[in-house]
């Protein structure tokens, strides 16, 4: 069973994703994606606040199926129509999702973390006291970001982990985040895409000859680039959990079919070793500026 997958939720409620052609899955869709997680058993969905409806969307689900997810979900400062104080937006954040307590409250940037942390310490805790939060979590982009992050008792955070930007990127402070108890969780693991591109766009042009030294290990062990992507972040025993997100029933299948083949440890081996010196373009978020 595939109990490191988590199911990422954006494109429930967003148009998502540089490679989306499916556009945002109606309630049968999603019906079937939650239905074959669940029986494929994965437990956790990772929603946000931000997510335009994708938690009013989870929580329909939940009101017409017998199966019941953990929620990770994440703190919005743009959502205005929530409630400013923590207590009553986790309440109504609960009472959306159809859920009794949240798997873990993150705070959607590390920019958030040091803006709200904070003020909402307290509430924070008193929230996990009573066991309508279990864990409180960050979501970081850079190495930076979750160096700062080791200084405070935070219990979870969310990073991206693939094979460019890997263990010769990350693995010092993974394991770092992982002796202070931290759980790790991680998204990326296709790098929206980059690893099935036909052609690059200018831009990231730098990045050809590493993507050709996994296209060539790909070869030379007969393994898919997709059946490496996923199983290089979920072999990986400091990481907890591996955020996947999907448009349909179909790539989802996928998922669980690369699972089922799980990769040689020298091929991860040879993977963690790749080090990109051009790193600022593993941030997908420059892409576009």
């Amino acid at each position: 069973m595939h109990h490191k997958l988590i199911l990422g939720t954006v494109q429930f409620g967003l148009q998502y994703g540089i490679n989306n052609k499916a556009g945002k899955p109606n309630a049968e869709s999603v019906a079937a994606m939650l239905d074959l997680a669940f029986q494929q058993g994965v437990r956790i969905l990772d929603t946000a606040e931000a997510y335009g409806d994708a938690q009013e969307v989870i929580g329909g689900y939940h009101r017409t199926s017998s199966y019941r997810f953990e929620i990770v979900t994440k703190f919005s400062a743009g959502r205005k129509d929530l409630p400013e104080e923590l207590p009553e937006r986790v309440a109504q954040d609960l009472k959306t999702l159809e859920t009794d307590h949240l798997y873990a409250y993150m705070f959607h940037s590390y920019k958030d973390f040091e803006t709200y942390y904070e003020g909402y310490r307290a509430d924070l805790e008193a929230l996990k006291a009573q066991g309508l939060i279990k864990k409180i979590g960050v979501s970081v982009y850079t190495n930076a970001e979750l160096e700062h992050l080791l200084a405070y008792p935070v219990d979870l955070v969310q990073l991206p982990f693939n094979m460019l930007d890997n263990w010769a990127q990350r693995g010092a402070l993974i394991a770092a985040a992982k002796q202070k108890g931290m759980e790790v969780h991680t998204r990326s693991v296709f790098l929206q895409g980059l690893f099935f591109m036909e052609s690059l766009p200018e831009k990231l042009k730098a990045l050809k000859p590493y993507l050709d030294e996994v296209a060539a290990l790909s070869k030379t062990y007969k393994v898919s680039l997709s059946d490496i992507a996923l199983n290089y972040a979920v072999q990986q025993e400091h990481i907890n959990q591996v955020l996947v997100g999907v448009d349909t029933v179909a790539q989802l299948k996928q998922n669980f079919e690369s699972l089922n083949r799980p990769v040689p440890a020298e091929l991860l081996t040879q993977i963690d070793q790749i080090a990109v010196k051009e790193n600022t373009l593993l941030n997908p978020s420059t892409w576009n500026s």
